[in-house]
């Protein structure tokens, strides 16, 4: 039995969403039995088999609707009905679970405030992904055990990620204004629900000149971060970040 455990586990450690589908019963003479599993990606492709042939074509086809729609569904499989198994003749029934649609916070800078931001969304529907090539900070033991952690240079990680405009959320908290920028400059082509960076209005200012300046449309940019709350300790900020991304993700702002 392939390890479909261990594939989905890599699939939430990279923030990649999928359907698992699973075959739930089967009557009669069938190309697999209750419990063969695949996973679907939304690029078409996949892992396991649940058949092969056009049985495995009509569950991909409904699994990429799945992952659209963004639901779970069960689905039966009439096999007399599909010419390739005129000697199965029984029928399958798969549950098709959207898996790893939790929006994905992908948060650069493992600083106070960096560390703060992870503390403050444990229990809540992100999955946070924190990098930082700094070695003392990605791997301070502050840091939550349910944050995945990526000690790399940011634009390795920018390149590697998978983006999505639905899920997956920004925010920007380096110890550097010019890093800040650069990393902003590599997010902004690809989609994304939320960027927010920290700074100053001045900050803002001078990044929104450069910028402009070189044709970037800036108007999904959250700067400065987070709702004014009053408060300037790091875990202050780090509650109106997350209280600015949670109402985004729920549909508040």
């Amino acid at each position: 039995m392939w390890d479909w455990i261990g594939k989905l586990d890599e699939l939430r450690r990279q923030g990649q969403l999928a359907v698992l589908v699973t075959v739930t019963r089967s009557a009669g003479s069938t190309p697999r039995k209750q419990g063969a599993k695949m996973i679907v990606l939304p690029d078409g492709k996949f892992y396991g088999t649940i058949g092969g042939g056009s049985v495995e074509q009509y569950a991909l086809e409904e699994a990429r609707t799945c992952l659209e729609e963004a639901h779970s569904t069960t689905m039966e499989v009439p096999l007399k009905q599909m010419g390739e198994f005129p000697a199965c003749g029984g029928t399958m029934e798969m549950y098709m679970e959207v898996v790893n649609y939790n929006p994905t916070l992908y948060l650069f800078g493992a600083g106070h405030i960096g560390q703060a931001l992870c503390r403050v969304l444990e229990g809540t529907p992100f999955r946070t992904h924190l990098i930082d090539e700094r070695d003392e900070w990605i791997n301070a033991p502050e840091i939550p055990r349910s944050t995945i952690r990526h000690q790399c240079h940011y634009s390795d990680f920018i390149q590697k990620a998978n983006w999505c405009d639905k899920q997956s959320f920004v925010t920007i908290v380096t110890f550097n204004g010019a890093v800040d920028q650069q990393i902003l400059e590599e997010v902004l082509p690809h989609p994304t629900r939320y960027v927010g960076m920290i700074g100053s209005k001045g900050k803002w200012g001078r990044i929104q000149k450069n910028l402009t300046e070189n044709g970037f449309d800036l108007s999904r940019v959250r700067c400065p971060i987070g709702h004014d709350n009053g408060g300037d300790s790091p875990q202050e900020i780090a509650i109106s970040i997350a209280s600015q991304l949670l109402a985004t993700y729920h549909g508040r702002e």
